[in-house]
């Protein structure tokens, strides 16, 4: 009976271009079986109104021309019939095309960037460049300013420059360099014999003319007073020690003596007056600041340090 029904209600071959052509055969075969739409909605799981909407042709109440045909096939197969002739009534539409022509594997490649077409000036100033330049100036500021090392507190005495890299500490060697420096006197420093001579001897001042005014005299004796005052000191007398290594501040000073095995034996400030010798584990490093302040004797033997500072710091070795 379906095939008869189908016989009689065939179409043309060709696909149908009308947008509203009814199902009549997908009806009747419907009913045919005496199958309700309803059941045939609820066995394809679909709602009822799109299975009439497939059936009066009304394409537009679906969501597209391929939900009708896949929609037409399973009722069909549901219906154990033919889907050719049913299909052939539903038009085809527009083929779908994937994507836009514009992004097809063949469109040229065109390159966006958001600085291509910035200014100069807005690139610039982009927060990651600003960061970049903002490292390269401190980079920079990092090498060509010197380190700084805060050493101790010598209260007004001015800190004493950090050493330069690739500075070695000198040696002093002993014997024939010790011998050299011994033989040349620091300035400000008077053989023994001289001074005892000077003191022992004053220079006499002229005696007051009479009549004359205590005013004219006064600069004489004051003169022969401070020459004397300056002979007696008893600091610029070279002291005599047995120590291998004497170290005696006139001023106020720092030291720091490292020993032969690496160990830091003093690290303190000098006074004036202060004296520290060493002789148990030579050879000894030493970097002793306002070295202009300090005087060092070397087997009791005066050794002038100031060819080995830098900056008011003497850094020398004694063996």
């Amino acid at each position: 009976m379906i095939e008869d029904a189908l016989d009689a209600s065939s179409v043309s071959n060709g696909p149908s271009d009308e947008p509203h052509v009814p199902l009549h055969l997908l009806r009747q075969a419907r009913e045919a079986v005496g199958l309700h739409i309803a059941a045939l909605a609820a066995a394809l799981k679909v709602p009822v109104r799109k299975l009439e909407a497939l059936e009066a042709g009304r394409y537009e109440e679906l969501p597209d021309l391929t939900f009708a045909r896949a929609l037409a096939s399973s009722a069909c197969r549901q219906l154990k019939i033919d889907p050719g002739p049913i299909l052939e009534q539903i038009p085809l539409g527009q083929q779908p095309v994937l994507g836009q022509s514009g992004n097809a594997i063949n469109a040229p490649f065109k390159a966006s960037f958001p600085g291509a077409s910035s200014s100069q000036s807005s690139w610039f100033f982009r927060p990651s460049v600003l960061i970049a330049a903002f490292l390269l100036v401190a980079a920079l500021v990092l090498l060509v300013l010197p380190e700084v090392v805060q050493l101790p507190s010598l209260g007004s005495a001015p800190t004493a420059s950090t050493e330069e890299p690739g500075q070695s500490i000198e040696s002093v060697q002993l014997g024939s360099s010790v011998s050299e420096d011994v033989g040349a006197e620091p300035p400000g420093v008077m053989p023994p014999g001289a001074e005892v001579e000077e003191g022992n001897n004053p220079v006499p001042a002229d005696p007051p003319a009479p009549g004359a005014a205590p005013a004219e005299t006064a600069p004489g004796t004051q003169e022969a007073g401070a020459a004397a005052a300056e002979a007696a000191k008893p600091a610029e007398v070279p002291p005599t020690s047995n120590a291998l290594l004497r170290i005696a501040a006139v001023g106020e000073s720092w030291v720091e003596v490292t020993n032969g095995a690496g160990a830091v034996v003093v690290q303190r400030v000098l006074k004036e007056g202060d004296v520290i010798e060493f002789s148990s584990a030579p050879p000894y490093k030493v970097i002793l600041g306002r070295a202009e302040a300090a005087q060092v004797l070397v087997r009791g033997q005066v050794l002038d340090v100031m060819p080995y500072a830098r900056n008011s710091v003497a850094r020398f070795e004694v063996k």
